[in-house]
């Protein structure tokens, strides 16, 4: 009798712990995911500080590897929705769209964008 409640205990004692390591793994799975998408967000943020210190041109060009895993796209285009008071469209104003690209641990591919105004005088 004796070695069958020592056995169960065994069991119940085997069984918390193996529901304990299941929850820490997906508490580590989760982390690993905000981590990659808060380093997406500032490379993003990176990425739009840069294009404030160059002339912007008018295209599409994908931004230099940062060695961060995550690819990023630039998009500018020239504001024509933006108009001054006579009507006429705004000169040299521009919209900045920048997508950044990565992909998870889980293999699927996750994206963020940021789009931004800039006008240049």
């Amino acid at each position: 009798m004796v070695l069958f409640e020592v056995m169960l205990a065994i069991f119940v004692f085997t069984l918390a712990a193996f529901s304990l390591v299941m929850a820490l793994n997906g508490c580590l799975e989760t982390a690993n995911a905000r981590n990659r998408i808060e380093l997406a967000v500032h490379g993003l943020d990176n990425q739009l500080a840069l294009l404030h210190g160059t002339n912007i041109q008018p295209g599409e060009t994908d931004a230099p590897d940062d060695g961060t895993g995550v690819a990023y796209h630039v998009s500018v285009a020239l504001a024509q929705d933006l108009r001054d008071q006579k009507g006429l469209p705004v000169p040299n104003t521009y919209r900045v769209t920048i997508t950044a690209q990565w992909k998870a641990p889980s293999g699927e591919l996750q994206t963020r964008s940021v789009s931004e105004m800039v006008f240049q005088p």
